[in-house]
């Protein structure tokens, strides 16, 4: 985990891609033991909301051909986050939100909350339901990545500078050197 602005040796990855995400910290638990939690209970429970860079990595060459289990065991390539500052924001608006992705500052990708399972929050319920199944609780204090508004852009040439800007949330930032 980074803070913006970072710089980090592209040496540190085999193949790096950049997702923009909408990262949250909980300022309360949620527990799904018992019952599946509502949008509205999740918000509840956000403290706050930022900008966040998913950098993935690509340890396998041809991952179409991984299968879902895989993916799913490997974290879909997760290697590193870099976060925005948080912002002031309606947890319940994220799902509005529209992010973009700028590599070396030329736009390669938009998209919108909404295109991470419909509602950002609704992937904090996933997790939350997981936890639960397994008889644990999503804690206050845990920073959550809801998952990329746009599609992973992988970064073929170094350095690379990347950006992620989310209306209403601000920006997050790496170089890649």
């Amino acid at each position: 985990m980074h803070p913006g602005g970072a710089a980090l040796a592209s040496s540190g990855f085999r193949a790096p891609g950049i997702e923009c995400e909408i990262a949250v910290r909980l300022g309360g638990d949620v527990d799904a033991r018992r019952r599946t939690p509502t949008r509205a209970r999740i918000a509840g429970a956000v403290a706050e909301a930022m900008p966040a860079i998913e950098i993935v990595d690509n340890r396998y060459g041809d991952w179409s051909a991984l299968g879902t289990p895989t993916l799913i065991a490997d974290d879909f390539f997760q290697a590193a986050c870099v976060l925005g500052k948080p912002a002031e924001c309606d947890p319940m608006a994220l799902d509005r939100a529209a992010g973009r992705t700028l590599i070396n500052g030329a736009e390669t990708g938009r998209g919108a909350g909404s295109d991470v399972l419909g509602h950002p929050l609704d992937a904090v319920a996933w997790l939350a339901c997981a936890l639960g199944r397994r008889g644990a609780v999503l804690r206050a204090g845990t920073l959550v990545m809801t998952g990329s508004l746009v599609k992973t852009v992988w970064i073929e040439r170094f350095p690379a500078a990347a950006r992620v800007e989310i209306d209403g949330l601000g920006t997050a930032e790496v170089r890649l050197e």
